[in-house]
């Protein structure tokens, strides 16, 4: 409009203003559905935080119960009547119950975040799943360790950092001529990403690490900072220096059982006089047998477990097996496969974690004498359990003694050669962590003996 008059210039400023807060308004301004209900959740906890800031995109009136303890309200028999699976958060609406968090965001944060039509609605649901699946679990292993919820495994934490790499090559690539996931607004797409990103780029990702991904923290900075988001989040602030693992913090969090005090041995009472015995003496009751020690008949091994472990927690893969092939002796310890026998019968996947986690807690006094590597994979009522154990000697350490054969006759245990280089190849693939599934059923826990 160079040159035009002033009253014409007035008018086109007007005209492109008014068009430009049109689109600003459709883009940026959700359809309000007046959702209204309580939200079921523990402090900081980032899925409640994706359902708070949808229900700000969406205008509904969103309060989080005041008394709710995890573990606690979420075991009753009222809450089972809401929520029948127990899950945490769970919303009680307006609108009815729910109990899955990306259901709840999709109906507390209205049409526009959840998609317009049928093909962008699926586009949305595409990469909440991804974020769900890829990088959520990738980014809990990178920082649970440096919250010390989780030990720190090298090896686990490696596979995890590459997996996460991974994930953010792809969505650099993809970032690299958009604003937004999908279409010309924020949708849960970007919302769910970002909350499973926030503490990654909080903690871990420095700057020389954000150079790595400049989309990607473009996009990131731009989520993280609407109006919408900080009102639940506040301001994020970017990393500055990476987390690391806090042993104290760990121990404070896992400690030890502390040991039962010795009974004070009471005195010895004087020997009463002998009296003479009407009828014969009995014979003497035999001496019992003192209590056998487990392998108290193995001489001291090369390998030296404790050495074994800490290089497990702490270093590489190819240093591990170093060690390893340098001190094992086959008989001073033998390698053991272990395939729970009853897999049809596995239902609830806390249920079949709780086994492990049994045999684990009953086998604790073996903790000197093996090392073992337990995996659960697959999807509630199809699900299996398999892993790997060394142990002392060169037969089933498990019936060393009776307290450790309680669980291990569900299993079928198979005696591994190691002089052969498939069975060394497969031990160290356990030791790496290199089982993303087993027999098309997906990894679910890890459970570390």
């Amino acid at each position: 409009y160079r040159g035009a008059p002033c009253h014409r210039k007035q008018w086109y400023q007007r005209r492109v203003r008014g068009f430009s807060y049109k689109r600003l308004t459709a883009f940026a301004m959700p359809t309000r559905n007046g959702v209204t209900g309580t939200l079921y959740t523990y402090p900081n906890n980032p899925r409640a935080q994706l359902i708070q800031i949808a229900a700000e995109y969406g205008g509904s009136d969103i309060k989080v119960a005041p008394d709710f303890q995890m573990g606690v309200t979420n075991m009753t028999p009222e809450y089972a009547a809401k929520f029948p699976f127990k899950q945490v958060p769970a919303l009680e609406s307006s609108s009815g119950n729910l109990a899955d968090t990306f259901a709840i965001a999709s109906l507390v944060g209205g049409a526009t975040l959840r998609g317009s039509d049928e093909f962008t609605r699926c586009q949305i649901t595409q990469f909440m799943n991804q974020a769900e699946t890829t990088l959520f679990p990738a980014a809990c292993q990178i920082l649970y360790p440096c919250w010390g919820l989780m030990p720190n495994n090298k090896n686990v934490i490696a596979k995890a950092r590459a997996q996460f790499d991974a994930y953010m090559g792809s969505m650099e690539a993809y970032l690299a001529d958009k604003t937004y996931l999908v279409g010309e607004g924020v949708t849960l797409a970007d919302l769910t990403v970002t909350m499973y990103l926030r503490d990654m780029y909080n903690m871990i990702l420095d700057e020389a690490e954000r150079t790595k991904y400049t989309n990607v923290t473009r996009w990131f900075t731009t989520i993280i900072n609407q109006d919408e988001v900080i009102r639940v989040l506040g301001t994020t602030a970017l990393c500055t220096k990476p987390a690391q693992f806090d042993a104290k913090l760990f121990a404070a969090n896992h400690p030890k059982p502390q040991q039962k005090p010795k009974q004070e041995q009471k005195p010895k009472q004087e020997a009463k006089p002998k009296q003479e015995a009407a009828a014969p003496a009995a014979a003497a009751a035999p001496k019992k047998e003192a209590a056998k020690k487990p392998f108290q008949d193995l001489s001291k091994p090369k390998l030296d477990l404790d050495t074994f472990k800490r290089l497990y927690w702490n270093e590489e893969t190819p240093v591990i097996m170093k060690y390893f092939d340098e001190n094992f002796v086959d008989g001073e310890w033998s390698v053991w496969t272990a395939h729970y026998k009853y897999n049809h019968e596995l239902s609830q996947t806390h249920k079949t974690n709780n086994l492990v986690k049994g045999l684990m807690q009953r086998a604790e006094t073996m903790k000197k004498f093996a090392f073992g590597l337990m995996y659960v994979f697959g999807n509630p009522y199809d699900q299996v359990i398999t892993g790997i154990w060394m142990g002392r000697g060169d037969k089933n350490f498990f019936f060393e003694d009776e307290s450790w054969q309680v669980d291990i006759v569900n299993y079928d245990m198979e005696r591994l050669d190691m002089a052969l280089p498939q069975n060394r190849a497969l031990f160290e693939r356990w030791l790496s962590g290199g089982f993303d599934d087993w027999q098309g059923k997906p990894f679910e826990k890890e459970h570390i003996f």
